[in-house]
């Protein structure tokens, strides 16, 4: 029996005119933006092999990526739920980067096998750039001002922005010698915000006196980026040179951000959002007016590719076109109107109509084939041929 209503899966869907017009303009307006500042555009294929596609720091992945057998070869193969593992690959292995700065940009649809409704679609619209090779903060900075600059060319209101270092965290790990076990409790307690636990935890691990009043801390360390940097200063700094150097590099950020554009920032050094793929200074923009969840998001991430054989430092950030499309606002018509056009298939007068409507489109109309120019509304126009000349006029 056919079914009146065709439905797609949980979290998949269509997007209709105007949307689908709306999300395009919009995706060329980031690639353009992308491509002005030096960004190379790659297109990664939509499926790869698994040993691949889920290989190094990839492997985070593995929950979400769909998989399937490929019939030509008999191996497991994956649909993408992430692009940055790709582009990872392709800098790494195919254009073999090595001693250079790579700065690569991508956008495409990928897929995630649960629908998460607080995190928008199961097939986010991903747009990112990467760039590869450089280790300092002046990248992390690049690319940093590169995601503000899309938000900003996207005509998003009131954004502010978020930042994080997860070597903060990890580096007091390692001070404390804390086990394995109690290193993913204690990172499954950040992951969580659970306060509770977490005076709980400190409890139950003895902890050096040295950066017990750090981890008593810890949970404060969020909130306003300037209050909470001369906090996290008087607690952390000469505990070790990397604390020391995540907190200039931090402070590093916000001098610049706060120089170059007016906008909230807030810091948080419990933050360990991917915290088995960043290696350092994380960071997100959000939209007051908007959701919960981070518009863009992104940071470090060394190391990577070197599961493909070239191990590089990076840095980067990604944004969901489709999760930020109800907050961009509707197009507004460029066309200077539509012109409607006869069907002619007299070859003696096909061509005279057709550089007319090539001279229509170069102006700016749009020009539709219409099957029965005589059922047009009143005010439309159309085209007429008089005296052997094309001409526009109002019905």
């Amino acid at each position: 029996m056919q079914q009146s209503t065709w439905f797609t899966p949980e979290g998949l869907e269509d997007l209709l005119p105007p949307q689908a017009q709306k999300l395009e303009y919009y995706r060329r307006k980031l690639m353009d933006g992308f491509q002005s500042s030096g960004y190379d555009l790659v297109l990664p294929p939509l499926a790869e092999f698994t040993d691949s596609l889920l290989t190094g720091t990839a492997r985070h992945t593995a929950i979400d990526t769909c998989r399937f057998t490929d019939q030509e070869s008999g191996r497991m193969m994956g649909v993408r739920a992430d692009m940055t593992p790709q582009v990872a690959r392709i800098v790494s292995n195919r254009l073999k980067s090595k001693d250079i700065i790579s700065r690569l940009c991508y956008v495409g649809e990928v897929l995630k096998t649960r629908n998460n409704k607080a995190k928008g679609s199961r097939s986010p619209i991903q747009v990112g750039a990467e760039l590869f090779g450089h280790a300092g903060v002046e990248s992390d900075i690049e690319i940093i001002e590169l995601m503000l600059e899309s938000m900003h060319s996207l005509n998003l209101q009131d954004i502010k922005m978020s930042l994080g270092h997860v070597a903060v965290v990890d580096e007091l790990i390692s001070l404390a010698g804390l086990d394995a076990a109690q290193s993913s409790e204690l990172i499954a307690i950040l992951e969580r915000k659970a306060i509770p636990e977490y005076a709980v935890f400190l409890t139950q691990v003895n902890l050096p006196e040295a950066v017990k009043s750090a981890f008593n801390h810890l949970p404060m360390l969020c909130g306003d980026a300037k209050s909470v940097l001369v906090l996290s200063k008087s607690i952390l700094l000469g505990l070790s040179t990397i604390l020391d150097q995540a907190l200039e590099n931090i402070q590093g950020v916000m001098d610049y951000v706060e120089a170059h554009y007016s906008l909230p920032i807030h810091l948080d050094l419990a933050d360990i959002r991917g915290y088995q793929y960043h290696t350092g200074i994380i960071f997100a923009c959000y939209t007051t007016a908007g959701k919960l969840q981070p518009l863009a998001k992104g940071g470090r991430y060394d190391n990577i590719g070197s599961e493909f054989g070239l191990a590089l430092p990076a840095t980067g950030f990604s944004l969901d076109l489709r999760i930020a499309l109800d907050l961009l606002a509707p197009l507004i018509s460029t066309s200077k109107g539509t012109v409607y056009m006869p069907l002619v298939t007299d070859t003696s007068t096909s061509q005279s109509l057709k550089s007319k409507v090539n001279e229509l489109k170069e102006q700016g109309y749009q020009v539709v084939k219409s099957y029965d120019l005589a059922a047009l509304n009143p005010g439309s126009f159309r085209l007429v041929e008089v005296s052997g000349q094309w001409m526009v006029e109002t019905v």
